[in-house]
C-alpha cells in the first residue's frame, strides 16, 4: 500500500506502510496538542467570533474543534447544516417573495430557548444580506403571482413554436398512471 500525502505545498511524502501513515496521523494531531493555552484561547475566540457573525468555518477550524471542544464542534456543525439548507431552499425560490418568506419563517422557527439561537440568527442573517445582493435574487420576479404568470407566459410561447395539434401535452399534470388511466376503456351505466 502506498499512499502520497500532500505536506504544505511544495513537500510530498510517500506513506508505504500504515506504520508510517499512523506515525504521520499521531504527528499531525499533536500539532494541535502542542498549541500553548494563549494559541488556544486565540483560536477558541477566533471561531467563536466567526459564529457569532455567521460566518462558516473553515475545515482548520472544524477539525481543531472536533479535537478540542466536540460539544462547540456540535453545535457549529449544526449551525452550519441549518444554513446550508437555508440557502438550499432560497436556490429554488420562484420569487423575491418566496425568498424573503423563506428567509422569515427560518427566523421565526428559531426556538427562543435554542442554546444556538444567537449563531443560527447570525447565519440566517448572513445568508439574507448575501441573497439580496445577489444578481439572481434581483432577477426574480417580485411576487408569487408574477412568478407565475411568467412561467404561464413561458409555457405559451413554447406551445406556439409547437405544430398546433388539438391533442396539448400539459407536463405539469401528467403521470404515468394518468396515462393508463386514459388508456382504459370507459363503461356507461344506464341506471
Amino acid at each position: 500500500m502506498t499512499i502520497a500525502v500532500e505536506i504544505k505545498q511544495e513537500e510530498k511524502k510517500t506513506i508505504t506502510n500504515t506504520k508510517a501513515l499512523a506515525e504521520y496521523l499521531l504527528d499531525k494531531s499533536a500539532d494541535i496538542e502542542d498549541l500553548s493555552d494563549e494559541k488556544r484561547e486565540k483560536m477558541d475566540a477566533q471561531i467563536t467570533a466567526k459564529l457569532k457573525a455567521g460566518k462558516k468555518l473553515s475545515p482548520k477550524e472544524l477539525a481543531y474543534l472536533r479535537r478540542t471542544n466536540p460539544s462547540m464542534y456540535a453545535h457549529a456543525m449544526r449551525v452550519q447544516k441549518m444554513a446550508e439548507a437555508i440557502e438550499e431552499r432560497i436556490k429554488h425560490a420562484k420569487s423575491k417573495q418566496e425568498a424573503d418568506n423563506v428567509i422569515i419563517s427560518s427566523l421565526n422557527g428559531i426556538s427562543k430557548n435554542d442554546p444556538d439561537r444567537e449563531y443560527i440568527v447570525a447565519a440566517v442573517n448572513r445568508i439574507s444580506s448575501e441573497m439580496h445582493k445577489s444578481s439572481g435574487y434581483n432577477r426574480l420576479p417580485n411576487t408569487d403571482i408574477e412568478a407565475q404568470k411568467s412561467r404561464k407566459s413561458k409555457k405559451e410561447i413554447s406551445f406556439e413554436s409547437a405544430e398546433d395539434d388539438e391533442d396539448e401535452f400539459d407536463l405539469d399534470n401528467w403521470s404515468p398512471l394518468s396515462e393508463i388511466y386514459n388508456a382504459l376503456p370507459k363503461f356507461a351505466v344506464n341506471a
